[in-house]
């Protein structure tokens, strides 16, 4: 019979970026990991351009997360460097480690000082960062309510006219459209525009594509029910970082979007989205009273 594997014990903590103290809104970038037996620090941070960060905070070009991120690189290696050269394992590498990360209102700062277990280093760091930064430490729900966030945003700013939470009833079914506009002086059903952000942050591929075509068969009914046009109707999706399994779903639900006869259109590009509301939405002067 094999003999069990022992697994290591790590202190980790990861990383904030949190670009307005006042409103205390963060975004994870990061993690940095040790391992007080071995005396081992390792630190992941995420790339320079990071869109799905920047684009979640208000008057941000990119330029200070960008920044920060190159600073705070070059603070990790000095820490790494200094870690190595004075040998520092157990409780010393831990406190250490404790007053690298204690709380300081900045920027760039950490979160609080966790532990686990784990067979080897560089794959426990792996698994960290795609828990707390990559795709899993969010929901899909909270994702695609930060991109509801942001389109209303942009929106208000863009349009005299404003993107709100609306219930449809078709037959049956109540649907729930996070993004929906209705020409005010008209009770035209073609003058409805509704906006659904689609993000692919679910633990599985097979989740993801039915997280997707839950939301194609629900706008699907709208325009069955003819409480919506299809050219009235947009899915804006953000498109996975990387080239996995869920790449593949990405494509295969613009495609059966694109079959219902709707508008799919990315994510990253905020500007076309603006432009499709802006062409369904038709503002007309009221009559002028006498």
């Amino acid at each position: 019979m094999k003999k069990a594997t022992k697994k290591a014990v790590f202190h980790y903590a990861v990383v904030r970026f949190m670009p307005f103290i006042e409103t205390r809104e963060f975004a994870n970038i990061g993690v940095v990991i040790i391992e007080p037996k071995t005396g081992k620090f390792l630190f992941k941070l995420a790339p320079k351009k990071f869109g799905r960060v920047t684009q979640f905070f208000d008057d941000l070009n990119g330029e200070l997360y960008k920044n920060g991120i190159e600073m705070f690189t070059n603070e990790l290696n000095r820490v790494q460097e200094y870690f190595i050269s004075h040998h520092l394992f157990g409780k010393d590498l831990v406190t250490r480690f404790q007053e690298l990360i204690r709380k300081r209102e900045s920027v760039i700062h950490f979160g609080e000082m966790g532990i686990t277990y784990g067979e080897e280093i560089v794959t426990t760091l792996e698994a960290l960062y795609e828990r707390f930064v990559a795709r899993s430490f969010v929901t899909k729900h909270y994702r695609e309510q930060q991109m509801v966030k942001v389109l209303k945003e942009k929106l208000s700013k863009a349009l005299p006219v404003k993107f709100t939470e609306k219930t449809f009833n078709a037959g049956i079914y109540d649907i729930k459209m996070p993004l929906t506009c209705e020409t005010p002086n008209s009770l035209n059903k073609s003058s409805t525009c509704i906006i659904k952000p689609l993000a692919f942050e679910q633990q599985t591929a097979l989740r993801a594509a039915e997280h997707g075509e839950t939301w194609i068969k629900r706008v699907d009914k709208l325009i069955k029910y003819e409480l919506i046009k299809p050219e009235h109707a947009l899915f804006t999706l953000e498109k996975p970082q990387e080239n996995t399994e869920f790449t593949q779903v990405y494509h295969d639900i613009v495609g059966e979007i694109e079959h219902i006869g709707v508008k799919a259109l990315s994510f990253s590009e905020l500007n076309d989205v603006v432009d499709f509301a802006k062409s369904r939405v038709k503002i007309t002067n009221p009559p002028l009273t006498h």
